[in-house]
């Protein structure tokens, strides 16, 4: 029988993957940290984003951590969002602000409206994917508070958005964010 010989230059290897590995996780933290925004939804088209300095206005895109609500605890029993760090224990949003404090809301069966006007693509859904009911949160020309905004995703019908959630707090928003790269 032989021996077993360990390799120096094995554990050399292994030593110097290992702190790649980590050097790239951290440098991953660092740009994420900086303002790297990677959307692996539909709400939005998949790509990368990146956050910007500016105060969040009507029509931008956001990042946002959704509050501890129990919508967003469904949202994540059922698959529509994943588990990450926001305070309701999912990952972040990227949605665009549809309307701001003062501005009047109304969500019925067929549409969202803001201010009278009727948003692209927001019929509320009756029913995911699977067959669930799905609860819209029914407004009727409420008006937004100073603290307010109402997220929207124009470009999905099926996004999960305020149409199923509501005003949130403008606290929720982390960053306006602009794309750098996307596709689909």
């Amino acid at each position: 029988m032989g021996k077993c010989v360990k390799s120096k230059n094995g554990t050399r290897r292994l030593r110097w993957f290992a702190l790649g590995c980590l050097a790239g996780v951290a440098g991953m933290w660092v740009v994420c940290a900086i303002g790297l925004r990677v959307n692996g939804t539909d709400s939005e088209p998949i790509g990368i984003y990146w956050a910007v300095s500016k105060t969040p206005a009507k029509g931008d895109l956001v990042f946002v951590l959704p509050p501890a609500m129990p919508i967003f605890r469904l949202a994540k029993e059922r698959g529509y969002l994943a588990a990450g760090p926001s305070p309701a224990g999912t990952c972040g949003l990227i949605k665009q602000i549809a309307a701001v404090g003062g501005d009047r809301v109304s969500i019925d069966r067929e549409r969202v409206w803001v201010n009278g006007l009727v948003l692209k693509n927001s019929a509320p859904r009756l029913a995911d994917e699977a067959g669930r009911l799905m609860a819209a949160c029914y407004l009727s020309n409420y008006t937004l508070g100073a603290d307010e905004v109402l997220l929207m995703s124009d470009y999905n019908p099926a996004s999960f958005d305020g149409r199923y959630f509501g005003p949130l707090p403008k606290t929720t928003i982390q960053s306006v964010i602009v794309p750098i790269i996307t596709w689909k």
